[in-house]
């Protein structure tokens, strides 16, 4: 008799908004401070909630968006996670603030949409302009085609809060909360500058924004500021959380079949090691148990028997869990190519974080062993910059600061728990001994870690030095520009181009994405993708699809992949 139980791949889709509503309420599980988090985002004044890839604030929002229905408040979820697409127009459009814009506030209206659907008793459905229309103009405006767009459809914030002060009055309500997804991670710093003027200025008595952001990669306009314009929540669990292990448990057993479960759970030692490997990231979590379902192919079926876990096969997830993240940070050299050198020195910098926890770790017992380190105050400005790149990756979390007297003042850092793992980090022994590890995580101390300076780590008191901006040669004669802000060549004088980030990763090679080298292959075997933008042309999907072994659930996750290369 076959007893065994297929897991539907479908239990490990990674991003909350792909995940389908009945499914989102029974995977899903309470955050740990989740009932004042939802509080202050359905209530006045503008929030802004922040934390690494992964860490749940998509999840949140939505949470967010069914509470305040429920408390008969008007709420719109908007996801701008596109937003990269409109990157080029700031290269070659004196408009482009304007389409911006117009793209912003088209994207909010369609969220009204859907807000009002959920809306309980809602009296008045209809806006000013038709959802087909509506969803017309955020695709020509994505696809450069502004010539198409009707002058009449055309909105300014002034219309949109007029719009949603007709609609509350219309529906007795008294306030609308927007709820705006991936606002100050996939935009351009010019783009991240205009939103938060946006954000500011739609900011009323009756309208209420909250906005998620991601650490390190957030350029706020200079007219905004933390704490005046609005409160920041982070949202990130941290794993030394005394609900942390039974918060990410729960997660498990909601998405997972109750076999699955406990497969799972007979290893306890294991599934706890995972879970502090995933650092507080649920994302992370469900890809280390998709590699186990799935091992190394992509293309098995996932059967339940694939999942038992072992040490060799865990240590290789977490591994990889380790690898993605890294490759995350390093992805940074793509979409923020003015800091290549940034992030060049970064990875090395990383890395002697990491050896020199490792060598202070060496010989403690579990009590003794630590995640963390305190660089001396003043950090560099550069230094200052890469760490933000490292919180935006998760590979480094802030733990506040250290006051050690005559010694200085300390920022203290906690390192991505997978890397702590990947590279042995704990008492440095041979071998990773599982048991070892999860009573490391479970009783380490907070108060015990080396202490460096910039200066030891980089071996140099001219730190600053060794930092430079990466501009663009000049594309006729090669020169290297004199500073960001040059518009002409001072050798040749012909006019500097600006380079487009969304043009340099819409046409990398698809080997970047989260394949194995055999899906790669096949998918130019017997398709005509090559490049990461043929997948984003492919709107249905019907490319992928004919590749062998690439169903409906595989081509959505592909498609997938590359729209999070421009996220």
């Amino acid at each position: 008799m076959n007893n065994q139980i297929e897991i539907d791949p479908s239990v490990f889709l990674e991003q909350a908004e792909y995940i389908q509503p009945d499914d989102f309420g029974r995977w899903t599980v309470a955050h740990p401070q989740e009932e004042t988090i939802i509080k202050k985002l359905t209530s006045p004044g503008a929030k802004l909630i922040t934390g690494p890839r992964g860490c749940g604030k998509t999840t949140i929002l939505l949470k967010a968006l069914h509470t305040a229905a429920e408390k008969n408040t008007l709420a719109a979820y908007v996801n701008y996670k596109t937003s990269l697409k409109l990157e080029p127009f700031y290269k070659q459009n004196a408009n482009a603030q304007f389409w911006f814009v117009q793209w912003m506030l088209l994207k909010i209206y369609d969220g009204l949409y859907d807000g009002l659907h959920i809306l309980p008793n809602a009296k008045v459905k209809a806006l000013s302009i038709t959802r087909e229309d509506i969803k017309k103009n955020i695709r020509s405006i994505e696809n450069g085609l502004i010539d198409k767009i009707q002058e009449d459809s055309l909105k300014s914030l002034d219309d949109l809060q007029n719009e949603i002060e007709n609609l509350l009055r219309a529906n007795s309500l008294s306030r609308c909360i927007l709820l705006l997804d991936d606002a100050a991670h996939a935009f351009s710093q010019e783009q991240q500058e205009d939103f938060f003027e946006f954000f500011r200025k739609i900011k009323s008595r009756s309208i209420s924004p909250k906005a998620a952001i991601y650490p390190g990669v957030t350029s706020f306009s200079p007219s905004f500021h933390i704490g005046h314009d609005a409160e920041e929540i982070s949202v990130w669990i941290n794993p030394t959380d005394v609900n942390y292990v039974a918060f990410m448990e729960g997660l498990l057993r909601n998405r997972f079949p109750e076999e699955v479960f406990s497969k799972l759970s007979e290893n306890p030692t294991l599934l706890k090691l995972i879970i502090y490997a995933a650092n507080g990231m649920p994302r992370y979590m469900l890809n280390m148990i998709n590699t186990l379902a799935y091992g190394e192919d992509d293309e098995s079926n996932g059967e339940l028997s694939n999942l038992k876990l072992e040490r060799v096969s865990t240590l290789k997830a977490i591994d990889k869990c380790f690898t993605s993240t890294l490759n995350i940070y390093r992805s940074l050299k793509k979409k923020l190519p003015i800091y290549h050198d940034f992030i060049e020195r970064g990875d090395s910098f990383f890395e002697t974080l990491i050896s020199t926890i490792k060598n202070f770790n060496k010989g403690g017992e579990a009590d003794r062993q630590t995640t963390i380190i305190g660089i001396k105050n003043p950090i560099e400005s550069e230094v200052a910059k890469v760490l933000g790149f490292l919180e935006y990756a998760g590979l480094v979390s802030p733990s506040g600061d250290s006051k050690r007297g005559a010694k200085g003042v300390y920022e203290l850092y906690a390192i991505h728990n997978a890397s702590i793992v990947s590279r042995n980090v704990f008492y440095s022994s041979r071998g990773i001994n599982p048991n070892n590890y999860v009573q490391a995580f479970e009783t380490k101390s907070n108060q015990i870690y080396p202490r460096v300076t910039t200066e030891t780590i980089f071996n140099t008191k001219e730190v600053s030095a060794l930092f430079e901006l990466s501009l663009p040669p000049c594309s006729k004669c090669q020169t290297p520009r004199i500073n960001e802000d040059a518009k002409y060549c001072i050798k040749c004088g012909s006019e500097l181009t600006l380079v487009s980030v969304f043009e340099q990763i819409v046409n990398q090679d698809i080997d970047v994405l989260p394949l194995t080298k055999r899906r790669i292959q096949s998918i130019k075997k017997h398709s005509k993708i090559r490049k990461i933008k043929d997948i984003l042309m492919d709107l249905d999907r019907r490319q992928l699809r004919s590749v062998p072994m690439i169903g409906e659930i595989w081509a959505k996750r592909i498609a997938n992949y590359a729209e999070e290369q421009i996220a």
